[in-house]
């Protein structure tokens, strides 16, 4: 027998949302020479939340990982452990990039299949396409409902090139040969500030809580700090997760001084786990706006990271969450780096619950006004759910309170491994 060392991230990932806490090191005892599927059981027996629920199963009657990783997850609850490549996972969650083309995608109510969502590095955006565009054609195939954008895209490899015909919303036509590439995120998006009134409104989109998140965040919240920005719209609705500690730098850059200090989150493990329980607590950043209110566009693909950083403001400042309701993780994982192939174990270690002990919010935290995603408006004023956000800051009620039965909603998207969790293609 031998100390095998894991290089250990603590996330919150959804299966998409993947979250850092921090980077650490934990020690785990294998045999020696083990294969990978005795890895993994060895490491769920000891990390996994749910391990009391594990079925009992003989690891020698699974040919893989993966099978014996689905074979033990506490079913119906877990949906998000999973195993990656050493080579995807830090791409993603150190360095922020991914190979694709660089854009997210979503049925409307009339089953076209648009786009949400453009990283600058996209191609795309060199072509002037942006939100709201329809994918009508890949390779000459009609797309349609029922098509399989990954599928018809082929393999996420550098050099894969497609032909690809777009619609815009005035009905022009663009129809051109794209190439995966290595895509550099930016994160944060449509930095803006409005006025209205006396009000000064910042807002942005906030796509993923990874390593680079932190140096953007930072930019555009001493933007708004110059610019006297007195209300902050966060867009956290196409946003599957990442690195608690991004959600620690994004919290101390809103709160106002008598949150500072104040408990974040408490980290539950296993009962044989229970001496690695934490707490994580509010550190204010100099350029925080310090505000008593914060308003979060929400959609049910805002999970992990994103529904932490909503639930863990909430028992101090005023949350108000418009669009939909969240996706539903209340628990985080740990990714474990394989000592004897280039894997990465992601299971759920841990749950997460705010300073008042709320954390069983599986069914997703509730919008508190219901606005379908208006994905043929681009981001900003005009949009629908962006306009019900400035109404209530302008009359202190909304518009008009629908139901979640009232609005559109895309076809569900479960994250289940870390290309959902990017959430683009």
């Amino acid at each position: 027998m031998k100390n095998r060392i894991f290089n250990l991230f603590l996330i919150l990932a959804l299966g998409f949302g993947s979250m850092f806490i921090n980077s650490c090191e934990k020690e785990i005892i294998y045999p020696e020479d083990r294969e990978t599927i005795d890895e993994l059981y060895s490491l769920m027996n000891q990390w996994y939340f749910w391990k009391d629920s594990i079925p009992d199963i003989n690891p020698d009657d699974y040919s893989s990982p993966e099978d014996l990783l689905e074979a033990m997850r506490y079913i119906p609850r877990d949906k998000w452990s999973y195993i990656t490549t050493q080579d995807a996972h830090s791409q993603y969650f150190e360095e922020g990039t991914y190979i694709g083309y660089g854009f997210g995608y979503a049925l409307d109510s009339e089953g076209n299949t648009r786009i949400t969502f453009l990283y600058e590095d996209s191609d795309f955006s060199e072509k002037g396409i942006e939100r709201g565009w329809i994918i009508k054609k890949i390779n000459g195939t009609i797309i349609t409902e029922n098509s399989s954008l990954n599928d018809l895209l082929g393999s996420n490899d550098i050099g894969i090139s497609n032909t690809i015909e777009l619609e815009s919303p005035t009905g022009e036509i663009v129809s051109d040969v794209f190439v995966k590439k290595l895509i550099s995120m930016n994160t944060v998006g449509n930095v803006s500030v409005i006025e209205k009134g006396s009000d000064k409104i910042g807002y942005f989109v906030f796509k993923s809580f990874i390593g680079p998140s932190a140096d953007e965040l930072t930019e555009a919240f001493s933007y708004f700090l110059t610019e006297g920005v007195n209300e902050l719209v966060i867009d956290l609705r196409y946003n599957g997760g990442g690195q608690v500690d991004v959600v620690e730098h994004l919290a101390g850059l809103i709160i106002p001084d008598h949150v500072n200090g104040e408990l974040l989150s408490k980290i539950i493990h296993n009962s044989d786990r229970s001496d690695q329980d934490n707490s994580i607590y509010f550190e204010q950043n100099s350029n925080s706006l310090r505000l008593d209110k914060v308003y979060f566009i929400t959609s049910k693909s805002s999970a992990s990271a994103s529904e932490l950083i909503i639930n863990s403001l909430d028992p101090f400042i005023d949350v108000i969450l418009v669009g939909d309701d969240t996706y539903g993780k209340p628990v985080g994982m740990y990714s474990f780096a394989s000592r004897i192939s280039n894997v990465v174990y992601v299971p759920i270690a841990f749950k997460l619950t705010n300073s008042a002990g709320f954390g069983e919010f599986y069914d997703g935290l509730q919008a508190d006004s219901y606005v379908a995603d208006d994905i043929k408006s681009n981001f900003g004023i005009g949009e629908d759910v962006f306009d019900e956000v400035i109404y209530h800051i302008e009359n202190g009620s909304f518009s008009s309170l629908k139901s979640s039965t009232d609005i559109y909603r895309a076809p569900f998207k479960e994250i289940r491994n870390l290309r959902d969790e990017i959430g683009t293609i």
